[in-house]
């Protein structure tokens, strides 16, 4: 038996509606109505050549479906088979389109497009809503020289915020959507002396966590140097404490003597908790990655990179 349906939008009362191909049987012949969400079963009084007549009043429904095949039928409707899934602008929407919420979309109230809904559309649509990451790349990556940091003996054993000259092609914004809805760039701050690099967390609640990585290296100007890392965070207002925190590490501990680079990728974990989430529009935490010495040398920063799940 091969399968088939007509399609008729738009039915008044019980019938008699017409529908192509003839079926040799009426045990074969089953239906299903529309009401604009959800299809559903309906009830044949009598079938007669190539016209139903139905059991109870169509009335008010958006389309109603005759087929010759039960199971194929409520398998079209639930998977999108047979040339179930309509055409974009088509107003009656079978009931995958209107289950499948757009994961992009904050609100919940957007449905998908027929294009979005397969597998390889929702997963892409849920990657980007829950998951990314910021990376800001110096020139070391294309072909130039990482940002050097001067720590002085007025800087040794005090933290210092540390310089970060972005390459023209460095930055990338790979955030989850609502971080790029809520702020269309991710930091404040040039990266120069006295203007250090400050990653907004905006967009992130309390269900979310990271993880940040810094590649640089250490130039000591003296033997057995250790060098320590960490992230220092502002919180939003109205927080208690309200003052700032830190997550720290120790980096390098240099014991192959001076001028020579020592290479390190300090990796931070943390989670969003509800001093540093969203509080509200322009009102979250915020961090910047400073370092400590415990003697003069020149630190050479490669990149900055946070990795969020949301």
């Amino acid at each position: 038996m091969s399968f088939s349906y007509t399609n008729i939008k738009n039915p008044t009362g019980t019938g008699p509606f017409t529908f192509v191909p003839t079926y040799s049987e009426a045990s074969e012949v089953h239906a299903k109505g529309f009401d604009g969400k959800y299809w559903s079963p309906l009830s044949i009084a009598s079938v007669d050549g190539q016209t139903i007549t139905l059991a109870e009043d169509a009335s008010g429904l958006k389309a109603i479906r005759i087929s010759n095949n039960k199971v194929k039928l409520d398998a079209a409707h639930s998977t999108g088979s047979n040339h179930n899934i309509l055409t974009e602008g088509d107003e009656y929407h079978d009931e995958l389109e209107v289950a499948v919420k757009d994961p992009s979309d904050p609100t919940g109230n957007s449905t998908m497009t027929p294009e979005g809904i397969t597998l390889g559309g929702i997963a892409s649509g849920v990657a980007d809503a829950v998951q990314g990451y910021y990376g800001m790349l110096s020139s070391f990556y294309f072909g130039g020289g990482a940002t050097e940091t001067e720590v002085s003996v007025d800087d040794v054993n005090n933290w210092v915020d540390v310089e970060l000259t972005m390459d023209a092609d460095g930055l990338f914004d790979n955030r989850p959507s609502a971080m790029k809805s809520a702020q269309p760039v991710g930091h404040s701050g040039t990266g120069a002396s006295g203007d250090p690099v400050i990653f907004n967390l905006e967009g992130l609640n309390m269900t979310a966590f990271a993880n940040f990585r810094a590649s640089l290296s250490f130039e000591p100007a003296e033997d057995e140097g250790q060098l320590e890392s960490r992230l220092l965070f502002n919180r939003h207002s109205g927080t208690t404490p309200s003052t700032d925190f830190a997550i720290e590490e120790v980096s390098l501990s240099m014991q192959n003597g001076a001028d020579i680079d020592y290479v390190s990728e300090p990796m931070l974990s943390f989670f969003i908790g509800d001093t540093i989430d969203t509080n509200g529009a322009g009102d979250a935490g915020k961090c910047r990655f400073q370092i400590k010495s415990n003697v003069e040398g020149t630190l050479k920063l490669r990149a900055l990179t946070w990795y969020i799940n949301k």
